[in-house]
């Protein structure tokens, strides 16, 4: 009777329960938290459901950075249905500021060894304290994240108020992490067992036979990861600034304008004023417009080449790489050819407008000046005919000219040549 009654107890409860045992995924989040990574960290967790990994860890190891990316990336754990490990890592590292809000906000928090976190009172771009009203929102946001997984709310509070900082061991101490660990091979042999919940269903991990994976940071995050920096977004803005500048005092210069409008888009990225993927859309439509411009009002390549590296640096941008793993995203190969292609494209039409231009003008209006002829009648101040590049015009003369005699185009005016008698040689002899 008693087994009969464990196992329907046994039954009703193991729904509730997901053993996690198996892959799991490592993600190295260091240096600012930026939309870089942001955009990395939310594609390893959105990869880790669809291949049924474990769990994902964030080994981290970051000054803080900015609160939008912050955000981003404790709502994509906060939503994720694989439980998310954040681990300060390795010796020496913090996680500080935005990093403390990250890690509060995941499913299992650890340090390793000579680690330290906190200092998360929240500042402007210029570095001074932020509005008191911010620093109220920020308060209540971690206390929050540290009251969901059952944390230290009191020292969530004072990492901002106070810009409080403590290493691993007092963390452990005062129940702001669960674990301290030497290395990943520690931490993984202490959090067999853990139990956690996310995405509304209670996990067990487990790490026997675990295998870990990484995931490293494509190439397109590793770039815009520079431009977050805030000397360089700083650098990349004040040069857009200064080429439009010059562009519009020395209109036609071109090169300057193109240089200036790609760093400013570039220099937005950084600020986090423009979204990655608007960001490389914004630059792919500014390639087609100077390639436009290009075939409109040649200009020996100037904006054919600005708008080719516009368009390079706007594809590898627009999508996520395959190198984090992502099957929706097209390869390196790919992006490749089709700028091959549509830089090729256009640049057929520059040149077949050129050259129609280039015909245009042998052809027009002041093509016959300075050409020789034959007049085909008598030529006098009041007309006459003659024959130029194969095609008879209307011509007059101040000196009469014969018919037959060998004519020089003096000038155009309208449809009319204006023409004088080149003498023959035994004339000019006599």
């Amino acid at each position: 009777m008693r087994r009969a009654a464990c196992a329907v107890l046994f039954v009703l409860i193991f729904p509730f329960f997901i053993f996690a045992a198996g892959e799991y995924y490592t993600v190295k989040v260091n240096g600012i938290i930026d939309a870089a990574n942001a955009d990395y960290v939310i594609n390893a967790i959105k990869l880790a459901k669809e291949n049924n990994a474990s769990a994902v860890i964030l080994e981290m190891d970051t000054p803080g950075g900015m609160m939008k990316s912050m955000r981003t990336i404790i709502d994509a754990i906060l939503a994720s249905e694989v439980p998310v490990i954040s681990y300060v890592t390795p010796k020496g590292a913090h996680s500080a500021s935005a990093g403390t809000f990250i890690l509060l906000a995941s499913h299992v928090a650890a340090m390793a060894d000579g680690t330290n976190i906190g200092t998360a009172s929240p500042i402007d771009l210029q570095g001074n304290k932020a509005a008191e009203k911010i620093t109220n929102d920020s308060v209540t946001y971690i206390k929050n994240l540290a009251r969901v997984n059952g944390r230290n709310e009191k020292w969530a509070e004072e990492a901002i108020t106070k810009n409080s900082s403590i290493s691993e061991k007092e963390a452990l101490a005062l129940k702001v992490v669960e674990y301290t660990a030497s290395d990943l091979g520690a931490l993984m042999e202490k959090i067999d067992g853990k139990k956690v919940k996310a995405g509304g269903k209670e996990i067990i991990i487990s790490t026997k036979d675990y295998v870990l994976k990484e995931i490293k940071m494509p190439f397109r995050n590793r770039f815009l990861h520079q431009l977050a920096d805030p000397n360089i977004a700083y650098i990349l803005f004040l040069i857009g600034i200064y080429g439009i500048i010059y562009e519009l005092a020395h209109f036609g210069a071109l090169i300057p304008g193109i240089v200036g409008a790609i760093a400013i888009v570039l220099g937005f990225i950084g600020f986090e004023s423009v979204p990655i993927n608007s960001a490389g859309i914004i630059l792919i439509v500014l390639a087609v417009v100077l390639f436009i411009a290009e075939a409109m009002t040649p200009t020996f390549g100037a904006l054919f080449g600005g708008g080719l590296l516009s368009m390079i640096i706007g594809s590898l941008i627009l999508f996520p790489g395959r190198d984090a793993g992502v099957s929706w995203a097209p390869s390196y190969f790919v992006i490749g050819v089709m700028v091959f292609v549509t830089a090729a494209f256009f640049a057929l039409i520059i040149y077949l407008i050129v050259k129609a231009q280039k015909r245009k003008a042998i052809m027009g209006k002041k093509s016959t000046i300075g050409l020789h002829g034959v007049a085909q009648t008598e030529i006098t101040q009041a007309g006459g005919v003659v024959n130029v590049g194969g095609e008879d015009w209307q011509a007059y003369s101040d000196e009469p000219v014969s018919a037959r005699d060998v004519i020089l185009v003096l000038e155009e005016e309208g449809l009319k040549l204006k023409v004088k008698k080149i003498p023959r040689k035994k004339e000019e002899i006599q």
